[in-house]
């Protein structure tokens, strides 16, 4: 049952999802701006880049502010400064993409 399935799915894939994404044109093709277009998709995938970067650096903070509450004062700097530098970094990516687009 579990490979007629598996056959199903994929001649229904072949007859119907395929052909309809293949005669879709990127918006470029189609008379659209392709500088428009990679300036769009840059600056989306830099605020998420940016994003996830930023989440991560809290989180060491939070790390760093943990290893400080047990005693562990060297470890938990360690993780505060590397958390306080990453921030920093993201958000000076982030404005020089915002800047340069």
């Amino acid at each position: 049952m579990k490979k007629l399935f598996t056959l199903f799915a994929c001649v229904a894939a072949v007859l119907f999802v395929l052909p309809a994404e293949a005669a879709q044109l990127p918006n470029y093709a189609q008379g659209g701006n392709l500088s428009t277009t990679l300036q769009s998709k840059g600056k989306a995938i830099t605020d998420i880049v940016s994003m996830v970067v930023a989440i991560l650096a809290i989180i060491g903070i939070l790390i760093g502010g943990g290893y400080f509450a047990v005693g562990n004062g060297d470890r938990g700097k360690q993780w505060v400064v590397g958390g306080v530098v990453a921030l920093i970094i993201a958000g000076s990516v982030y404005g020089i993409a915002a800047i340069a687009i």
